[in-house]
């Protein structure tokens, strides 16, 4: 198992016969090729996106107000500054002036008004609701009985003001949502915003404009010429489709600059002279989620009994290779909430598995799989392909649950039809990854009344500490309410916990200005360093 996070960086250095020459200064132009083993959506609407992949290219084409740096801390971007009232109530953002959407038009406060406003709409058919519904208002708002929110306050066309009715602590670092433009989108009945065009030919500010979306193969964007922070020192940002398997060929073949591969790769990767590893803890971690509407796995001692009986060790250390933390609880370890104290580990014990189901009074069946009053533990998993380690997982999941009388159907779909089908409750169980914001307040996945709630997991003490929280600003009581609730959700699975993940990215060489010592951002920093990292030629 990997215990320790460690980063590697290669400096090439020119020798030659006259000497030893450094190439340092920066060099404008090139392509820089960015894999992606998932295809993306098309949904390039940073309030209405659910999948990463689009999120990635809503990173490059829009700003926020601001933005998370290499230390997880909120630093400017659209807003060049802010200030916090006294009583923590508030929060007002001064915006740099002179900043333009990709058609030329200047973004203003009215911008940013426009796209919380319409996170509170009631036609609003995104799931960000729950991250702002604390503002002053915003429930009144959402329920139609009133059409403003005296929680988002115009103040000029360059100052905003954001109240709230009782502390909220992660409001500053939620405020880094892609600003839009109201002047394009704002005629668009909120509820049909969805389906507009463009969320397929987005423009935002960021320091690159989109140029196109090829379903399968490509997104292609462009360096913007007036990018208020300085022009990206790259001509052209394409995120390439690449098949989980060929990254290695693409590295090889100089077809992408950056690329997340798997642990099965690392080696061939590793002997690449050309290319530089990093290897760092991601605010990730992976899950095979329960339908809890479903009676075979209300009771906690099923669910339970199904985690014991998952050799979840030898997934880690002989599937990823290493290169990842067995999980049993929703805070990765590289958070600053992260707490293993009186947090069980759920080894691999099948037999205590096998007792366990018993007790709760599943007998065998004439065919070998457990029944009680006229069910069987028998269901289908959803698994997204295209992952090794995750198909590997899935049947060494299948393998695991056939020894305790349990049979498992794997349905291994591509990533956009899993998640429709979770996001239809079409499912029994399903297996995922959740990849997690700077501030650990839990509400958007696990509060009951959020759509995120996938499993359907419902309880009250939950929703209380859940609330308890975010609502607290000092650090350490925030630590102990998230150290109980992450005991809770230990205790009751919701979800198998699988791994905290630990993420590979190999870069070309002729990558420069990464950061060599990533943290969980990565050597990118999200996708920030794209607009000031620059190709060696």
């Amino acid at each position: 198992m990997l215990n320790k996070i460690f980063a590697v960086a290669l400096v090439l250095l020119l020798v030659t016969s006259f000497g030893i020459a450094v190439q340092a200064e920066t060099v404008q132009g090139g392509t820089f090729r960015y894999g992606m083993t998932t295809n993306p959506r098309g949904m390039f609407n940073p309030i209405l996106y659910t999948e990463i992949y689009d999120g990635w290219v809503i990173d490059a084409v829009f700003d926020g107000l601001i933005e998370i740096d290499a230390e997880l801390q909120p630093q400017p971007n659209l807003a060049e500054s802010w200030e916090i009232s006294a009583d923590g109530l508030s929060i007002t953002f001064h915006l740099n002036e002179g900043v333009k959407f990709h058609d030329g038009v200047e973004v203003t406060a009215k911008d940013v008004e426009y796209t919380y406003l319409t996170i509170l709409h009631p036609e609003y058919t995104g799931v960000r609701y729950g991250n702002f519904r604390v503002l002053d208002g915003a429930e009144e708002y959402k329920a139609g009985e009133t059409d403003f929110v005296p929680g988002i306050e115009v103040l000029d066309d360059y100052t905003i003001r954001f109240s709230t009715r009782q502390t909220f602590a992660p409001l500053l670092v939620q405020m880094n949502y892609g600003i839009l433009p109201s002047h394009l989108l704002a005629d668009i009945p909120v509820g049909q915003l969805e389906m507009a065009d463009f969320n397929a030919d987005p423009i935002g500010t960021g320091p690159f404009t989109f140029v196109e979306f090829s379903t399968g193969q490509h997104v292609i964007l462009e360096a913007n010429e007036e990018y208020f922070r300085g022009r990206p020192n790259i001509d052209t940002l394409v995120f390439q489709k690449v098949a989980a398997h060929a990254a290695p060929i693409y590295l090889q073949q100089n077809r992408v600059d950056f690329i997340e591969i798997s642990p099965e790769h690392y080696p061939q990767v590793d002997v690449m002279d050309f290319v530089d590893i990093y290897v760092y803890e991601a605010l990730n971690y992976s899950y095979i989620a329960f339908n809890l509407r479903q009676d075979r796995f209300a009771d906690v001692h099923v669910r339970q009994a199904l985690k014991y009986g998952f050799d979840r060790e030898t997934y880690v250390d002989i599937i990823l290779e290493g290169f990842g933390i067995v999980a049993n609880a929703p805070m990765p370890q590289a958070s600053w909430a992260f707490s293993d104290e009186a947090v069980h580990d759920y080894p691999y014990k099948p037999e205590l598995a096998s007792e366990m189901l018993a007790e709760a009074g599943w007998t065998e069946s004439g065919d070998g799989v457990l029944e009680k009053d006229d069910m069987r533990l028998e269901f289908e998993l959803l698994v997204p392909e295209g992952s090794r380690t995750d198909e590997q997982m899935a049947l060494l999941f299948q393998q695991n649950m056939a020894d305790l009388g349990v049979k498992v159907n794997l349905m291994f779909m591509d990533f956009s039809s899993t998640a429709d089908r979770i996001d239809a409750r079409e499912f029994d169980m399903f297996a995922m990854g959740w990849s997690l914001s700077v501030d650990p307040d839990p509400y958007g996945i696990w509060h009951s009344t959020v759509p995120w709630n996938d499993p359907g997991f419902y309880n009250d003490r939950s929703d209380e500490l859940i609330e308890m929280g975010r609502s607290e600003t000092d650090m350490e009581t925030r630590q102990e309410l998230y150290a109980e609730w992450q005991q809770l959700i230990n205790r009751e699975l919701p979800y198998i916990f699988l791994n905290y993940a630990v993420t590979i990215g190999a870069a070309n060489g002729r990558v420069r200005g990464l950061d060599t010592d990533p943290g969980p951002y990565g050597p990118l920093v999200g996708r920030q360093l794209l607009r000031s990292v620059w190709l060696e030629q």
